[in-house]
């Protein structure tokens, strides 16, 4: 069939036997000729199918399918992906959960072998009927890959389907290549050939996926240095970051199974298979991630993590108000070059400035609208975070003077107060603006400098005098006392607690004599106050015990 015979009545009468091969109603429209996301590279590189789940629209390569010699196989092509939306994995979530049990039991592993894990059930199903027209999806992948070849990995996967649909050894496996692998791999056939026979009679989906795993650990190399290509894969989306959020508060739904994995032995090759830290496993599951989703999402798995930490030591209170956003437009000006033009009101310039409208634009700023005032008598809040090399990075492991400082500003935002957050280090200190929402506060105070310690006095002099009836807290560990004893610094607290409702110093130490003695002169000030917590682990605790003293009493 020449690539003008995928004629719109073929290509629809191949969907709706698809469809009924599943027997569901799916919201996806039929499907339509992928465009190359690469147009001058070699096609062969490009998806052969997909399902972009934003257009819920499903797209085929038909010149690849065409030059893989697999026109015929469309109809099995387009059930393999109706069967990975409808069952396999059928939801996102799903397909989080099992990459966060991958990284616990293969720890750093580059490339996800959920897809494969998909293909095998998906396939199962198919091939019950239309075997053929997948095999000559795999050969054809074979013939146009060119003489790169046949990774361990792919090898004992093209094995499994042999074994599976009653094929001779070398149909799908390259002849030329058996011999070497079986002596690489002793039992390799007789492996695959047990893991047809067992992997599909598993009771439930969770066994499955860990034999999975037990089992192609042995074909991988270097789980950090692991990189394959599918005919028929990358057509699975990845999960967005509520699905990784659920999925990384699953663990104990996978304890019995892996109890029972363990005493079948499957798990012996595994190096361990006991639930890390829960930020160690957002770093897992995002390391390897491609581009800049990479950072953003965990940032954003961090944030949630130390919410639901937050709210273990906070009472709930009433809600912050909603986050204002900048929407209401200010008194139109002229736009000069070098003003933003995303600026330009393009609709008041048309009306107001007529033809001269492309040489004249007018801009107008947007402000935001200022939400209500503060509970009476909570005070603006300031917190003083020291990020300083003494204590971890609050995104790789639990950073208790971070997750003071997020509790503070959660109990201040609550009961509707603002709240401003200092991050420091031993330069370029970050002072956010007003923040208003639990949301945006909790983004700020992750951020982590590193390196040694350095009071900004200069900026808590500014502040002081700029908001003067704001309630400061300054969390830091005997690093302050050092800087304390600096030239002017002394004098510069001694101000700041004056100007300030309340200037607390909120520290780690090991005994309180030493503080004392060195903020001597301060402790004499009505405003401040001295709060010692001699050990981390009781920093959140003491933090909430201290917010409800300051904000509630």
């Amino acid at each position: 069939m020449s690539p003008s015979r995928f004629t719109p009545e073929h290509i629809e009468q191949c969907w709706h036997r698809a469809l009924a091969l599943w027997d569901v109603q799916v919201r996806l429209s039929p499907p339509e000729p992928h465009v190359p996301f690469h147009p001058d590279a070699d096609h062969a590189n490009e998806p052969l199918a997909y399902i972009d789940l934003v257009k819920r629209q499903v797209f085929v390569h038909f010149e690849l399918l065409q030059s893989m010699g697999a026109a015929d196989s469309l109809m099995a092509v387009l059930a393999h992906e109706i069967g990975h939306h409808a069952r396999f994995p059928h939801t996102l979530g799903w397909d989080a959960e099992l990459r966060v049990v991958e990284q616990r039991l293969l720890p750093g592993l580059k490339q996800s072998l959920t897809n494969l894990f998909y293909d095998l059930q998906v396939n199962e199903v198919v091939g019950r009927t239309h075997a053929e027209d997948l095999c000559r999806v795999y050969r054809g992948f074979q013939r146009t890959s060119g003489d790169a070849p046949t990774s361990p990995l792919f090898f004992f996967y093209l094995a499994i389907y042999e074994e599976l649909w009653g094929r001779a050894p070398g149909d799908l496996v390259p002849p030329a290549a058996m011999a070497p692998m079986e002596e690489q791999f002793p039992g390799l056939r007789a492996e695959a050939r047990m893991f047809a026979q067992t992997f599909y009679a598993l009771p439930n989906p969770r066994l499955q996926f860990l034999y999975f795993c037990a089992t192609f650990i042995r074909y991988l190399g270097k789980p950090d240095e692991l990189s394959y290509v599918l005919p028929l894969g990358d057509d699975v989306s990845q999960p967005d970051v509520d699905d990784w959020d659920a999925a990384l508060q699953s663990g104990g739904r996978w304890e019995d199974v892996l109890d029972e994995a363990r005493k079948r032995g499957w798990l012996d090759a595994v190096p361990a298979t006991e639930a890390p830290d829960l930020l160690d496993q957002i770093r897992r599951i995002t390391h390897h991630l491609p581009g800049t989703g990479d950072g953003r999402l965990r940032r954003a798995l961090v944030a949630r993590h130390y919410r639901r930490l937050v709210d273990q030591h906070l009472v709930k209170l009433p809600s912050a108000p909603s986050r204002p956003e900048p929407y209401l437009r200010t008194t139109p000006e002229a736009w000069e070059y070098g003003d933003d033009p995303s600026a330009i009101d393009w609709t008041l310039t048309v009306l107001t400035q007529g033809h001269l409208a492309a040489v004249s634009p007018l801009r107008r700023e947007l402000e935001a609208d200022v939400p209500p005032p503060s509970e009476l008598g909570v005070p603006s809040v300031e917190i003083y975070l020291d990020t300083s090399g003494s204590m971890p990075n609050p995104a790789q492991q639990l950073n208790s003077m971070t997750l003071a400082a997020q509790v503070l500003s959660a109990s201040a935002l609550r009961k509707k107060a603002k709240v401003r957050g200092i991050i420091y280090s031993h330069h370029a200190p970050v002072v956010s603006p007003w923040m208003y929402d639990e949301e945006r506060a909790r983004d700020f105070l992750l951020g982590y400098i590193g390196g040694g310690t350095l009071y900004p006095f200069d900026i808590l002099s500014g502040l002081s005098q700029e908001e003067p009836d704001a309630l400061r807290v300054i969390i830091s560990d005997s690093d302050f006392l050092a800087n304390v004893t600096e030239k002017g610094a002394m004098e510069a607290l001694v101000r700041a607690a004056r100007r300030s409702r309340l200037l607390v110093a909120f520290l780690a130490l090991g005994e309180d004599v030493r503080a004392r003695q060195v903020l001597g002169p301060v402790l004499k000030e009505r405003n401040f106050r001295l709060v010692v917590v001699k050990w981390l682990s009781d920093f959140g605790q003491a933090a909430a015990a201290l917010s409800q003293a300051l904000l509630e009493k």
